[in-house]
Formats: structure tokens, sequence, C-alpha cells
């Protein structure tokens, strides 16, 4: 006699699926207010191209460092996937190389640590922060993470699709495009089996093509822009429907006269290309509060703000910034329907075509600060 096929569960989704915002479920697992009282030293390992966990260590040093003032911690990132210090050589993600072994640097920092607070041997020289800058593709030693000697400026989303560093001027000014939840923009170009960990740099042209991703760039760089610690998005949009996810991508745009790297699997050209350095959603109807969302009042004026992880990344002579702004980064975050519903309770009525705009005028002026590292 045939037997019935075990109906497999999975109990962390149920749960999941019964806790939509951020309420006592979620609290409780919220590791960073008891980093308290930590005796031993402490060495915090990430990547800046981990899909995994990005956020962790981060969130990881800055807890242990507010509320230890007197244990010793430190930081080191790496432009690593998740575990890539440990797996490979760490010389390059997909079509972006690193240009050395960041693997062989972050070992000789690993046995320094545990020789002096295992074995007693040697001095502990290490810096507060050992940080890779990619684009510069050098590491530079940091006596406090964010640094100190920044300087904070601003990013202004603009009209004809500019991104500057100047406040706009203009009293009217947005731009409008239709999303439909059914053509959703996908998180890299091409069909694969499973996500890949190489989306972290790709190439962003395939969606900069697209007609419900508006696109903002600098003009020519005259001189290298340093880029370091977290991106704080603050936009100001409207919509048709009463949700919306806002999905923003900060792009290196490589001179139009580059040459192919020769390392590179792929046939790929590196003339033009539009290198993801980060990208981050809000889903908006936690724009204001993730215990307690709310719904947008169609066609009206809404600020959407939240921060980006952070970032270390020189935007080099030659090169432009690109600022990207969608609503849809799929399958990496779930379809928002564009109404305001229990998303995992929807509908397939629930899922609405919506009509949206970026606002860019000296009233609503949306922009990402950042902060540039003195020389």
């Amino acid at each position: 006699m045939q037997q019935k096929p075990t109906v497999q569960t999975n109990k962390f989704w149920s749960d999941l699926i019964k806790h939509p915002n951020y309420d006592s479920f979620w609290k409780a697992r919220n590791v960073l207010p008891h980093l308290k009282n930590v005796a031993p030293a402490v060495l915090v390992v990430g990547g800046w191209f981990d899909a995994e966990d990005l956020y962790g260590p981060l969130k990881t040093y800055e807890a242990i460092e507010t509320q230890n003032k007197t244990v010793e911690n430190s930081l080191i990132m790496g432009p690593w996937f998740h575990g890539q210090w440990v797996l490979d050589e760490g010389e390059k993600l997909g079509n972006i190389n690193f240009e050395s072994n960041t693997r062989a640097y972050f070992r000789d920092v690993e046995l320094k640590f545990f020789n002096y607070h295992l074995k007693n041997k040697g001095e502990m020289d290490l810096p507060e922060a050992s940080i890779f800058i990619t684009g510069a593709n050098k590491w530079k030693a940091f006596n406090a993470w964010p640094p100190l000697n920044i300087e904070k400026k601003e990013l202004f989303l603009g009209c004809d699709e500019k991104l500057s560093f100047s406040k706009p001027a203009a009293t009217a000014c947005y731009d409008e495009y239709a999303v439909d939840p059914n053509k959703p923009v996908p998180y890299a170009e091409g069909i694969h089996l499973k996500r890949t960990k190489e989306y972290m740099t790709d190439d962003q042209r395939f969606a900069s093509r697209r007609p419900d991703v508006m696109v903002y760039q600098t003009a020519i760089l005259e001189e290298d822009i340093t880029v370091v610690g977290a991106l704080n998005v603050n936009l100001f949009v409207s919509t048709t429907g009463t949700d919306a996810d806002y999905v923003v991508k900060m792009i290196d745009v490589f001179p139009n006269e580059l040459e192919n790297d020769q390392q590179n699997d792929t046939d790929i050209t590196m003339a033009g290309y539009q290198m993801l350095v980060r990208g981050d959603v809000m889903r908006g109807k936690f724009r204001n509060s993730f215990e307690n969302p709310e719904p947008f009042t169609p066609g009206q004026v809404t600020e959407v703000s939240f921060e980006m992880p952070a970032t270390a990344h020189q935007f080099k002579k030659g090169h432009r910034i690109m600022i990207q702004v969608q609503n849809s980064w799929f399958p990496l975050v779930d379809i928002n329907p564009q109404s305001f519903v229990n998303i995992y309770e929807a509908d397939e009525k629930d899922f609405i075509k919506a009509t949206h705009r970026i606002y860019h005028d000296a009233e609503h002026a949306s922009k990402i600060s950042i902060s540039v590292l003195k020389n």
C-alpha cells in the first residue's frame, strides 16, 4: 500500500507570518540591547558585500562599542561575500577585481589578535577599524568607526535625471511613472536557479533601461570621492495606491573608455559598467514606525526616510555617482501589492497598478545624505 507523502511544515515560517509588524515576537529576538557587560576582547568581522548579513557585524560592533566603554572592541570589514574571508582569497567578486589577496590581510589581523589575547605574544597595535575601501582597493586604518575625519554632504535628486551636491531651486519638479506589481524589477539580469552572491556588485544597466526605474547621476567626477559610513535616504513621494516599497541603490558608473578586465569569466563590457555599491529597501507603510504601519494617502506628497547600511567606497575621478529608485526588487523582496494590506494574507485582487511620483524641488528636495572622507 502506497504511503501518503508527509506534509512538511516550517514552524519559524508559521510564526513569521503571524507577526508582520515589529512586535514583542521580534523584539525578543533582537540581540543588540543585550550586548552589555562584555568581558573579553572582541574582533568583529564582516564583508561589504555580504548578502546574508551586512547589518549584523556593523550593528554588533556599534552596540558593543556604545554599551561597553572599557572593552577592547575592534572591527575589520573587507570586500567579501558571506564568509569569503575563509572560503577563498577574496581577490574578486563577480566582475569586480579587488587587486589583492584580501584574505591574507585578514589572517594577519586575526593571528595578531589571538596571539596577543590568547598566548600573550606580540603587541596589540591593531587599529580600531581595519577597513577595505572598494573602488580604491586599499586597506585603511581608522581610530574610530564611522571615521571622525569626514565631511557631511547631500546628494540631491534633480530634474532631467541629474544628481548634484546643490539643492534644487525649481518650484515644481517630479518624475512620474507607472508600476505594475505583476512585472517587478529583478535583482539581477538573467535567470538564475538560485540567488547569486555576485549580485552585490552586479552591473545595473539592465535596470536603468526600465521605465519603472528612476535614474539620477552626477556629472563626470573631477576628483576622487570616498564615501564612508551609513547612507541616509530622504525621499518625497506620492502614489495612487495606499502602500509602496522604495528600493534605493547607490551605483558607481565606470568611464565609457574603460577596457575590459581580463580576469573576468564573463564577456562583460566594463566600459560604462554600473556597479552596485549599496542597495536597500523601505516598505512604505513602515516609514514612520515598524510597530504601527500606516497607509499612504493617494496623491499626497509623503516623506519616506531610512538609513541604508554603511559602505566604504571610492568613486574615482572620471567616474559618476548614480542613484536608482525603484519599487520592487524581485525576488529579494516580496512583491508589494501597492494596497495597504497584510501582505502575508494578500489576495490577487489586492495587487494593483499604481502611478508614482518622486519629487525634487526646493520644497520637496529628495536626497541621499553621505559622509565623505577628508584627505
